[in-house]
């Protein structure tokens, strides 16, 4: 056997792994849905994925250090002029460092196509939520049944009844998602089980979490508003907007975050 070709080998097979992992990432649902709905791909779930995908890259970097170490010579000779002198920087290493700084800089700019590229994750990621819903609130299902029941204004003893009733076992004390775990059920489903019974017909709850990344657009959408409406009621806050605006960077230039907005016009999240 020889090290350096299982180096190379390994490098390959990993770097497969991680390009899988790493479209998977890019395109499953945010946490608050994936959790709340245990959103799961070929049996694994979000937090499996993003799991996988970290320890491959040590494994991953691990190999590419030996395979410097192999390469040595190769890779000097790179840097090194006609004359055979290291000069490190070369037309071909200022070509390559001015890729990456370009990739860098517009990542973290947003400038276009960097910016398409990353709204178009977003669009993906966020069209999840049509399937599969979001929380009541932030990491409800990290919410003891107690403590969810009482923030959502639900009876705690008729809640208990409805659990029981449909043969689920549960202890006021666990949380939504350990509850479900147990169950083999999602905290959506347990959400869902008790609002239709809570909930009075044809009234609609209003969910004020994941709009941070929401388009001007998809935030009116989900508080029931035209675009044109809800522009309107963020401009006698004093906020000016578009349709196709990011909320949160829009409120931003304002120094308000989406809750305070969402509080200002008269919207709150359950206590």
């Amino acid at each position: 056997m020889s090290l350096k070709k299982i180096t190379s080998l390994t490098m390959m097979l990993v770097m497969l792994i991680m390009t899988y992992t790493g479209i998977i990432l890019f395109i499953t649902p945010p946490g608050r849905i994936a959790n709340w709905a245990n959103w799961e791909l070929l049996g694994l779930s979000k937090s499996q994925y993003g799991e996988i995908h970290s320890v491959f890259m040590v494994l991953f970097i691990v190999m590419t250090l030996i395979h410097v170490y192999y390469n040595w010579t190769p890779l000097t000779n790179y840097m090194k002029n006609k004359a055979k002198e290291l000069i490190v920087f070369t037309k071909d290493m200022v070509v390559s460092t001015v890729l990456v700084i370009v990739f860098l800089v517009g990542t973290i700019y947003q400038v276009v196509p960097f910016s398409s590229f990353l709204d178009f994750g977003d669009g993906i990621k966020n069209s999840w939520e049509k399937e599969y819903g979001t929380a009541p609130y932030s990491h409800a299902e990290l919410s003891s049944l107690k403590s969810f029941t009482r923030k959502m204004g639900y009876d705690l003893e008729k809640s208990k009844e409805i659990l029981n009733l449909n043969n689920i076992k549960f202890e006021v004390s666990q949380s939504l998602s350990q509850i479900g775990k147990t169950n083999n059920l999602s905290p959506q489903f347990i959400y869902k089980l008790l609002s239709k019974n809570f909930e009075k017909s044809g009234e609609k709850k209003i969910k004020l979490t994941g709009l941070g990344k929401k388009t001007i657009s998809e935030v009116a959408e989900a508080l029931n508003l035209s675009s044109d409406e809800f522009i309107l009621k963020l401009k006698t806050l004093g906020i000016e907007a578009s349709r196709n605006d990011k909320f949160k960077s829009t409120l931003e230039n304002f120094d308000k975050s989406p809750m305070d907005v969402m509080e200002e016009l008269g919207y709150k999240k359950p206590e």
